[in-house]
């Protein structure tokens, strides 16, 4: 079957979390969240008063935070700066990094976990102390595919502060409060509060494209080397070439490959390479296709060529890579 020459173009690689393969365009940030495959995982309401100060240890999760009323500082180990978190501004966090949060950074800093667990209300997941409620944030946690992170971090800064004047931070607010909200009990409730983590991390990588800052959320929204991205992402089994980039984008040949680099940090083949070693990765993890039929769905011309290219990315062969993973996990 895999010797047919007709075989790659009637069975060609499809992300399985790509709603509609006959689509001709993909959608890379789409493509992106679900290889990260974020879910739920805790969420709370914080009031405080008066003058505190909280140190938080290194974390392995996704960290959202919405600031209701009030400001409050965090500082986190190793930044110059602490960040002030005013009114209607986000906050998102990745980085693992052990933290401080205060509404006043010269009061005594205590153990943040064991504050947490005096104060906390079993029955709401509500924390609150100090009387009056001077603070008020909606916290989230949300979970990731920890074999994912460093593609996590090419999208995000470790830690990314969302201004309440931005359009995602009211929807941001919105989310947190609305996964807060989600009764454990009610039908349905995990679908539901996945569904929102995943939304608010959408809402927060617009915003960081939005921001102007180079890199891969800005090169989607560009609309020449956007283009080159949704169709590599759509087809990255085809063999693509630059002359056929360059057409795509409407650009020369020297002016997409300038324009891609300045942007996206690599190459148009560079990506196309990377992008079919993290689809490999996935589903070598996740999937029990045969590594010959993977190898021929991705593009390769044989077995033993996709194998060179997936250990010179990794550091080990296809079977080997499976094997590990599926050990580890058990």
């Amino acid at each position: 079957m895999l010797d047919d020459p007709h075989f790659l173009l009637a069975h060609p690689y499809r992300n399985p979390f790509v709603p509609d393969p006959a689509c001709a365009d993909g959608d890379p940030l789409s493509d992106i969240l679900a290889l990260l495959q974020v879910r739920s995982g805790q969420s709370l309401r914080i009031a405080a008063g008066g003058a505190w100060a909280l140190r938080f240890p290194e974390y392995d999760y996704l960290k959202f935070i919405a600031q209701v009323q009030g400001c409050q500082w965090i500082s986190v180990d190793g930044s110059a700066n602490a960040i002030r978190l005013d009114e209607g501004d986000c906050l998102v966090m990745h980085g693992g990094l052990p933290f401080v949060v205060a509404s006043d950074l010269s009061a005594p800093v205590r153990d943040g976990v064991e504050h947490f667990r005096r104060h906390a209300d079993p029955a709401t997941g509500a924390v609150q102390w100090g009387g009056a409620e001077e603070v008020v944030a909606v916290a989230g946690r949300f979970d990731i595919d920890p074999a994912q992170r460093d593609l996590l971090a090419a999208l995000l800064p470790p830690v990314l502060h969302i201004r309440s004047a931005s359009a995602a931070a009211p929807a941001l607010r919105m989310l947190l409060d609305m996964y807060r909200r989600e009764d454990g009990a009610a039908p349905g409730q995990r679908l539901v509060r996945d569904g929102l983590a995943r939304i608010a991390l959408v809402e927060a990588l617009r915003a960081q494209g939005a921001a102007g800052t180079r890199g891969w959320l800005e090169a989607i929204a560009d609309p020449k080397i956007g283009a080159v991205l949704r169709r590599l992402h759509a087809e990255p089994w085809r063999h693509w070439s630059l002359p056929a980039l360059a057409r795509i984008a409407n650009m020369s040949r020297s002016a997409l490959a300038l324009r891609f680099k300045t942007l996206v940090g690599i190459a148009p083949l560079q990506y196309l390479q990377r992008w079919r070693m993290q689809l490999s990765c996935h589903a070598l993890r996740h999937g029990d296709e045969p590594v010959a039929t993977l190898a021929y769905r991705l593009g390769y011309a044989s077995e033993s060529a996709f194998s060179a290219a997936f250990k010179r990315h990794t550091g080990s062969a296809p079977g080997q890579f499976r094997r590990s993973f599926r050990h580890a996990s058990s």
